[in-house]
């Protein structure tokens, strides 16, 4: 009489082994490039409460030492602030000749948002940063960039902020963001 051995081999244990890595894998990856794809899904729902936020804060008014403040919203694409959105305070009756950079005793950091880890600011119509300014209690809007010459104004109706995962390359990993400056409404796709 043969007896069967009723064990795995150790061939079957690999073979077992080898299907189940594979099968993680499979499965891993696109949840991965899910979550990435979320991720940029978030930042771009920031970026849009953070111009209504401005603009909210601006019309409504900040009270501190000097009363209602003006607001500017300022995004860069240069390393190290790329993933930063910085909210400035100006005096309610700044003139806007005068907003020559964002750093001046009259204006004031009111806070700091840092967008999704490993998400990038990549484009910012074209500019280096830009400064969306708010005026105060009327809200109307009016943007800036900073060069070494100095101050321009950005006479476009509608700016264009592209963000990726990880400066991605990928469309699929990219998202754009599209401010239409007269009527303050923005569009992400």
């Amino acid at each position: 009489m043969k007896f069967k051995n009723k064990a795995f081999t150790l061939f079957e244990l690999l073979v077992v082994i080898s299907i189940i890595m594979t099968l993680m894998i499979v499965v891993y990856l696109p949840y991965s490039h899910y979550q990435n794809k979320a991720k940029l899904k978030l930042v771009s729902r920031e970026i849009s409460q953070s111009f209504y936020e401005a603009r909210n804060m601006a019309v409504s008014g900040i009270k501190d030492i000097t009363g209602n403040r003006s607001i500017g919203l300022y995004f860069s694409n240069q390393d190290g602030s790329d993933d930063k959105i910085i909210f400035f305070s100006y005096p309610h009756n700044i003139d806007t000749n005068l907003i020559n950079n964002i750093e001046s005793s009259d204006v004031k950091i009111i806070k700091t948002n840092t967008i999704q880890d490993n998400i990038n600011i990549d484009y910012l119509d074209g500019y280096d940063n830009l400064l969306f300014f708010f005026n105060s209690i009327s809200g109307e809007s009016s943007v800036y960039t900073f060069t070494s010459s100095g101050k321009n104004i950005v006479n476009k109706d509608k700016i264009s902020i592209k963000f990726s995962y990880k400066k991605s390359m990928s469309e699929t990993l990219r998202k754009e963001l599209i401010y239409y400056k007269d009527t303050n409404i923005i569009d992400y796709k």
